[in-house]
């Protein structure tokens, strides 16, 4: 999402996207044109403007609030905000991770709508009590009043990603002990309440309702689409919870005599960049045992004359020191771990604890693609394996990074 940095609050980045000077717009225009019918046209062109401009900050500042508060009650509980975004639709705190705890989850959803629904109640209140006093003020605050009301009651739909759904979801998670639970019975709300919204839009449109009908057919189809969209991380989380390092694991990796001359590397080498693969590991072997690894780049220190005189004991590296991970380990746990590492790249290792294979973004990305049922071109799985990135733009580490609180509950029952 293109959008602009315009300041920090306490350690938060507030971002404008362009398509919030669009409702900046829509809201100058639509407040002008109310002040100037209320006064019958005798106000002045530039203090209908700077009504209108007036009306459209108190709303920048209504859904920041709204947004600020989901943020700093995520501060509460430990979790680092990335940023804040503004856009058409209202606004977005970007969590850098999902609350572990059902209580958590709920105090961070619930608290941006009581604060729209408080700034509704007092903007209002305050419209009632200017309303003989100042008519255009107490106008301007009924209207921006009404638009926090909406904003609250709206976030209130038990839709996700809506906070609605979120309070849901929670709430679901904390009576049962289930995250997965809650999240279910989200998707479900917002499929029912998605389609009831498309049957009265179809109605609405039979009986010449064209607005009314366009709107709800609209937020129809968005709703629906959303929880698909749910439901499809949910599908990749049961894959990433059942599927074993062991079923997808590649082997990129060689193996060789320790005695070898560093002559053979070259020939691995050419191998690579003909196959645009990144530098395989090369696993030694010596009578029957591992006894360390070394890599292609050793070949850049020893002049080629010498390629023959040194041999690769020489230049073993413990093969310990591989970032390494269990056969018998979780797909998403092995995400989880694989992000941390500087190659993106693992050892997998035999319940003995003896290297079978690697496992890589490739890896993962293509095992959860053909378990969903979707088979990727051989020409994108080379271009994924060059850039080292999970195949079609996959966002597996957020979607791991979720399953935190899933294990968690796991262990508990």
């Amino acid at each position: 999402m293109v959008s602009w940095e315009v300041m920090k609050i306490k350690g938060i980045p507030l971002r404008i996207h362009p398509s919030w000077f669009l409702v900046f717009l829509y809201f100058t225009l639509s407040a002008r044109d109310q002040f100037e019918t209320l006064l019958d046209g005798q106000a002045s062109m530039w203090n209908g403007w700077l009504i209108g401009a007036f009306t459209s900050v108190l709303l920048f500042l209504s859904v920041l609030l709204h947004e600020l508060a989901h943020s700093f009650v995520a501060m509460g509980e430990g979790l680092k905000v990335r940023d804040i975004t503004l856009f058409f639709l209202g606004g977005m705190a970007n969590l850098e991770n999902e609350c572990q705890t059902s209580k958590g989850s709920l105090k961070i959803a619930i608290s941006g709508p009581i604060v729209s629904l408080l700034l509704a109640f007092l903007m209002i209140l305050l419209s009632n009590n200017l309303s003989v006093s100042n008519i255009i003020f107490s106008n301007l605050f009924k209207q921006v009043g009404s638009l926090n009301l909406l904003i609250g009651v709206f976030n209130l739909l038990p839709i996700i990603p809506l906070d609605g759904g979120v309070i849901l979801k929670s709430l679901i998670w904390y009576f049962t002990g289930s995250k997965r639970k809650g999240i279910k019975v989200a998707i479900a709300s917002a499929r029912l309440i998605s389609f009831l919204s498309i049957f009265i839009g179809i109605f609405s449109l039979l009986n010449g309702r064209f607005y009314v009908s366009i709107c709800l057919l609209v937020i129809g189809l968005f709703i629906f689409t959303s929880s698909k969209s749910q439901s499809q991380i949910i599908k990749i989380q049961k894959i990433l919870s059942e599927l074993y390092v062991n079923q997808v694991c590649g082997r990129s990796y060689r193996v060789l005599e320790d005695d070898s001359p560093v002559r053979v590397l070259s020939k691995f080498n050419s191998l690579n960049k003909d196959n645009f693969s990144k530098e395989e590991w090369i696993l030694l072997f010596r009578e029957g045992r591992w006894v360390g690894y070394v890599n292609e780049k050793i070949l850049k220190n020893i002049s080629v004359q010498n390629w023959d005189k040194k041999f690769l004991y020489e230049f073993s590296l413990p093969i310990d020191d591989l970032p390494s991970i269990s056969e018998k380990e979780s797909l998403w746990k092995a995400i989880i771990k694989l992000e941390k590492t500087k190659e993106a790249r693992l050892l997998v290792l035999s319940v003995a604890g003896l290297p079978i294979g690697t496992l890589d973004r490739v890896d993962l990305g293509k095992a959860v693609l053909e378990n969903i049922g979707l088979n990727i071109p051989d020409q994108l799985i080379k271009v994924a394996r060059k850039e080292n990135i999970y195949p079609i733009g996959l966002n597996l580490p957020t979607i791991a990074k979720s399953m935190i609180s899933f294990d968690l509950e796991e262990d508990q029952n």
